[in-house]
């Protein structure tokens, strides 16, 4: 039996997120615009150590928080799993498939996700991540480097609409994720 390859993003898919915890754990009303870009210089990978990142995050803010305030309140964008994401992928090698994370992600975050997440975690093989790709999706570097890697996966599962329907331009396979009941439902037909 052909094992189901799913690409499988982490953002409310496995880990439930709220962006704007981090200001809040801050205590300011909006982060500035500059720690946007921060972010996604990290999260693609133009800046390469979480050191740097969080040294100019600091600089930001004047030096008002610890490098351990601002980490904090970085990774506090991270909650906790999904409702049911933990049991299902537990499930996944008797279902017979192979899981791997697509994910648009900073290393703080991924490791982040470790600690929130480990048997999800452990029950997927690697993954496609934006600081390696140097892009978010849908950009083409990202699924380009997914196809290189694992080839086009039998089922995409994301929260986001858009990226949904990039995924369909590319004849994926592709679900938008609402639940895991919704997904274990679309990999059961798959099998």
């Amino acid at each position: 039996m052909k094992k189901i390859l799913l690409a499988l993003d982490i953002g409310n898919v496995c880990v439930r997120i709220n962006h704007a915890n981090f200001a809040d754990f801050l205590g300011v009303k909006s982060l500035p615009e500059e720690s946007r870009v921060l972010l996604q210089e990290y999260e693609w990978g133009i800046i390469k150590s979480e050191a740097e990142f969080l040294d100019r995050s600091m600089k930001l803010f004047d030096g008002k928080f610890s490098a351990d305030e601002m980490i904090a309140a970085f990774n506090s964008i991270l909650i906790e799993a999904v409702p049911g994401m933990t049991e299902l992928a537990s499930k996944f090698a008797e279902m017979n498939v192979e899981a791997v994370f697509f994910s648009d992600i900073s290393p703080t975050h991924l490791r982040r996700t470790w600690e929130l997440v480990p048997d999800i975690c452990r029950n997927t093989a690697g993954g496609v991540f934006s600081f390696d790709a140097g892009a978010w999706k849908p950009s083409e570097a990202m699924f380009s480097r997914f196809e290189k890697l694992y080839g086009v996966p039998d089922l995409y599962a994301d929260d986001r609409l858009e990226l949904i329907f990039a995924a369909q331009k590319r004849s994926w396979n592709a679900l938008q994720f609402t639940g895991a009941e919704n997904l274990r439902e679309k990999l059961r037909s798959l099998s």
